[in-house]
């Protein structure tokens, strides 16, 4: 419980059933916008594309809640229950359409089906999921048996779904054919809403990634569990006379998978749009109002510190929070850390993020960069080994990227500047980089910090022996160009920067090319050593001496006024100067 402008409110972090918070003191963003948005669409279907923790299921039951008809046990319609709805739409923001809670509130039939449990290794398994998942559904609606309205054929059929007894055909139909069953029994359309509909491809898109082949049997399986959501989807949105309106949504645009194809009047929304830019994700406006009440804005250091961990997404022009960071952040009394990265499988981002051929980017990137792209809703998952542009879709449309700058195209593609939205985000790619590094040393990421801290300890020594024998390990990868060995070494400095970063304030002075990477490390008083280092690194030329060239990045250091900087921090015990020169898969190190 948390005590807002002397009200009591309860923040249920990731309840995304819009009943339970609107029927009890939780405080959330009101979104009824949306309800008005979708009703003045001309779409008869619209995909919603957004990261995941973005509210979507949220928004999704709120749509359910507002347009189903409430229904006693034995399928009478709950006036009591009809009049409880207008009650809390009349308190939020749709309150001001009244000709919409007249005409639409609890008066249509609604059809919600999540499939973001959906996951499974093999085709059996997630078929028998949503088995069950189809039975849950239909076991909702169990009045339609007492209906006089509907034959004996169709309660048949529907007694098939409650006792799963149904075939893999009348699983193709079961929402084709609910939707049907409940316009004989209302006599009013239908609305079909699926939440999360891509979740059961991403997992196989990760196993893909994953593996240099897959078996004929995994692609088997993959094919078939294609053909079961295109017949599924297709069957309740393609020439489906009994639906009102149908709303889906997922992470991403999966255009190889073709699960739309032939259904009329589509459209789409994704973070390159305006349409829905402001139903999904907190506002500034929101962010702010939400910081007021919570009394933690009161400090002028808080905004700025919350928009460095969480703000940076650029969604039709409008500048969208994070929603899960902000209510986390609240409901922990305003400490920043990463609440967003951990919160689902990344096994899709981190098989893409630690491929060789994307670190050049991935470097850019992390140092607070661009790169241009084409943005396309419609990105093939296939393609990401072979191109970094899709690549920087999937990273742009699951939230690990933001648009800087976007121009349309004629083709539906956008030409953009993309970066990293915020420190957040920031830390994924992070520890993707000592990931790829430490699979190029052959040691994993635990070894790899252990390395580091003979570093901060003050062994130079044995971290410069350490240094060797790994870049010994790594030759082939420096074998295929000196490229290859700049790329590696400024991964490496970046890697150990992130490393160190929340225990030591860091500052770092780059030039382009062959240039130097000057670094400077003093400890924050919570930091475990109290060492203070200044590292110089140099990159050799063919067969240039190395001893010297370090010898050479140590004289440059003294020459260099950092030592004011590390004075004025009284709990530096000793100060390392250290001078590194790497050429190829040798380095030598100079310190004192």
């Amino acid at each position: 419980m948390t005590e807002f402008e002397n009200k009591t409110y309860t923040l249920n972090i990731g309840v995304d059933d819009f009943k339970k918070m609107a029927t009890s003191n939780t405080l959330f963003v009101d979104k009824t916008s949306f309800i008005s948005r979708l009703l003045g669409s001309g779409y008869h279907v619209t995909l919603i594309t957004r990261p995941r923790r973005w509210g979507k299921t949220l928004n999704m039951t709120m749509l359910q809640y507002f347009f189903s008809i409430p229904v006693k046990s034995n399928g009478e319609i709950d006036e009591e229950e009809r009049l409880k709805k207008r009650e809390i739409f009349s308190e939020l923001k749709i309150r001001e359409l009244p000709d919409i809670l007249e005409n639409y509130l609890g008066k249509f039939p609604a059809i919600f089906v999540s499939f973001k449990e959906i996951k499974g290794k093999d085709y059996e398994t997630v078929e028998m999921k949503v088995r069950e998942l189809i039975y849950e559904l239909y076991t909702r609606y169990k009045y339609l048996l007492q209906s006089e309205k509907l034959d004996d054929i169709q309660k048949t059929r529907f007694k098939k779904f409650i006792t799963k007894e149904f075939d893999l055909a009348e699983l193709t139909n079961s929402l084709f054919h609910l939707s049907e069953m409940l316009y004989t029994h209302f006599g009013q359309k239908v609305f079909i809403l699926i939440d999360e509909y891509d979740t059961p491809l991403n997992d196989w898109y990760a196993l893909q990634l994953a593996r240099d082949t897959l078996s004929v049997q995994e692609e088997t399986y993959f094919q078939d569990v294609l053909e079961l959501f295109k017949g599924i989807f297709g069957k309740a949105l393609k020439g489906n006379d009994y639906l009102e309106k149908g709303v889906v949504t997922g992470i991403l645009r999966v255009a190889k998978a073709n699960l739309f194809s032939g259904v009329n009047n589509f459209g789409e929304d994704s973070i390159l749009e305006e349409d829905y830019a402001e139903q999904f994700g907190f506002t500034e406006s929101e962010v702010n109002t939400l910081l007021h009440k919570a009394r933690i804005d009161q400090n002028p250091e808080t905004a700025n510190a919350l928009k460095s961990w969480y703000n940076g997404y650029n969604i039709g022009g409008l500048t969208i929070y994070n929603p899960w960071s902000i209510m986390n952040c609240i409901q922990n009394r305003g400490k920043f850390k990463a609440y967003w990265v951990g919160t689902a499988s990344t096994a899709l981002i981190e098989q893409a993020l630690v491929l060789d051929k994307f670190q050049e980017e991935m470097q850019t990137l992390i140092e607070g960069g661009s790169v241009d792209m084409i943005a396309d809703p419609k990105m093939v998952f296939s393609d990401i080994k072979s191109s970094p542009n899709a690549l920087y879709n999937l990273l742009l449309f699951s939230g690990y990227l933001t648009v800087e700058r976007s121009i349309e195209n004629d083709d539906t593609t956008y030409n953009c500047e993309v970066k990293i939205p915020n420190r957040e985000v920031r830390s994924v790619f992070s520890g993707s980089l000592q990931k790829w590094i430490s699979k190029k040393f052959n040691i994993d990421v635990k070894d790899y910090n252990a390395f580091l801290n003979d570093l901060l300890k003050g062994n130079v020594e044995t971290f410069t022996q350490k240094l060797k024998d790994y870049l010994e390990v790594s030759a082939s990868f420096f074998a295929t160009g000196p490229k290859n060995a700049e790329l590696f070494y400024n991964g490496f400095i970046m890697g150990l920067v992130s490393a160190v970063s929340s225990q030591y304030f860091v500052e770092t002075e780059r030039e382009s090319g062959l240039g130097r990477a000057d670094l400077l490390l003093i400890p924050k008083p919570m930091a475990r050593y109290q060492n203070a280092l200044v590292l110089e690194f140099k990159f050799g030329k063919s067969r240039e001496d190395l001893t010297a060239l370090a010898q050479k990045a140590l004289e440059q250091i003294e020459t260099k006024n950092y030592m004011a900087k590390i004075k004025a921090h009284e709990t530096v015990m000793r100060t390392l100067k250290v001078g590194l020169a790497f050429g190829g898969k040798d380095v030598e190190v100079a310190f004192k």
